[in-house]
């Protein structure tokens, strides 16, 4: 792959390939077959806040509501979570792990520490902090530039 500065995105984009195959492998190895990568950062959230509601479990995890609902209804399919009304309002459904989704907990930060692992391999410290400095700018850039999605309509 090209590594001047100009290939910044394609660079991101087979970053976030890469590591989603990690992801898939690691499972996979440990017997999981029915996760995407895009329910991780759902169980993530969900591991370190505890249960939330679909708004605030959409903020945790930087996605739109429409895209976080349809992830919750795999995961509540496959006994990974399910809904329960909020104790501090009724009308207000939360988001809660079932003992399924609890038990990938251990996985989770296994497999998160050994993905870091193999992607900061060989990098010292001052730059894995340039990295992910250079990252942050880039993807703020973007987000201050980008125009907002037209209405109605879906682009996730």
């Amino acid at each position: 792959m090209e590594q001047s500065t100009d290939a910044v995105i394609a660079l991101a984009a087979a970053v976030r390939e890469q590591a989603n195959a990690f992801l898939l492998r690691a499972l996979a190895e440990r017997g999981v077959t029915d996760l995407l990568p895009a329910h991780g950062a759902v169980l993530h959230a969900l591991f370190r806040q505890g249960p939330l509601s679909m708004s605030a479990l959409a903020e945790a995890i930087d996605r739109r509501k429409n895209t976080v609902t349809g992830l919750i209804k795999t995961l509540e399919e496959r006994g990974y979570c399910r809904r329960e009304p909020d104790p501090a309002d009724a009308r207000v459904q939360r988001i809660v792990l079932t003992a399924r989704g609890e038990g990938l907990r251990g996985m989770q930060e296994e497999i998160s520490a050994a993905m870091l692992r193999t992607a900061w391999r060989g990098m010292d410290r001052e730059e894995r902090e340039a990295c992910v400095r250079g990252l942050c700018a880039v993807l703020e850039n973007l987000k201050r530039d980008a125009m907002p999605p037209p209405q109605g309509e879906c682009h996730e």
